[in-house]
């Protein structure tokens, strides 16, 4: 939700900023978090994990390129975010025991895909916490930088959010939209949050113009049948 803001689109905010006139964005690795933890080791494939305790392997349970429809690759832009929101990396936020994401464009661009998947010591526990804060997130504002934004200063982005719904995941699943908006440029991100077991994944789908709830729903089948019973 940005190259990564929260944990998804502004990267593409940033990008269509870069196309309108602003810096230019290169392709780095899908992950950057904004907050740091415990133990974080960047792996050329694109992929954040962090690690405290021994845990399932979580990075494992990703998505890959070879489970996705044609066009989509792996998106390895790199920026972060300068503050932390309800909607910075909402999984990560959680007390867990190993992290990892990832994130993916289509056709080189938008749509934008992210995926972010933790172990907790209790997956209802944390559904219930993740799903307390995202509900009550309606607003918010996150500065980026990075790759894609550059020059001086951060640039701002301002979203607001809520609860949509969509078919259940898992044990039990909760969906939101989020409209994200900067310099006049807007884009739609639908999300998924499924809790199975004690794993937790959130799936997330960013574009300029409306959501397309068919491709979120495909997704986030794919990436929940991932996830070990």
């Amino acid at each position: 939700m940005m190259r990564r803001v929260g944990f998804v689109p502004l990267i593409a905010l940033g990008l269509v900023m870069s196309a309108c006139g602003g810096s230019s964005a290169s392709s780095a690795s899908p992950s950057g978090s904004s907050t740091a933890a415990a133990s974080t080791a960047q792996h050329a494939s694109g992929v954040t994990t962090t690690s405290t305790t021994q845990a399932p392997n979580v990075k494992s349970m990703l998505l890959s390129v070879s489970d996705l429809p044609s066009g989509w690759s792996v998106d390895n832009s790199s920026q972060s975010s300068t503050n932390k929101t309800c909607y910075t990396n909402p999984l990560k936020q959680l007390a867990s025991n190993s992290y990892a994401n990832i994130n993916f464009a289509k056709d080189g661009s938008l749509p934008e895909l992210v995926e972010e998947i933790v172990s907790v010591s209790s997956g209802p526990q944390a559904f219930g916490k993740i799903t307390s804060t995202l509900n009550s997130c309606k607003n918010f504002t996150e500065s980026i930088q990075g790759q894609a934004v550059t020059g001086a200063g951060a640039q701002t982005a301002n979203g607001s959010m809520g609860a949509m719904s969509a078919p259940k995941y898992g044990d039990q699943s909760a969906a939101y939209d989020a409209t994200i908006s900067s310099h006049g440029i807007s884009l739609n991100q639908g999300f998924v949050v499924v809790q199975k077991g004690n794993i937790l994944i959130l799936v997330a789908l960013a574009n300029i113009g409306s959501l397309n709830s068919a491709t979120l729903q495909q997704l986030a089948t794919i990436a929940v049948g991932k996830i070990p019973s």
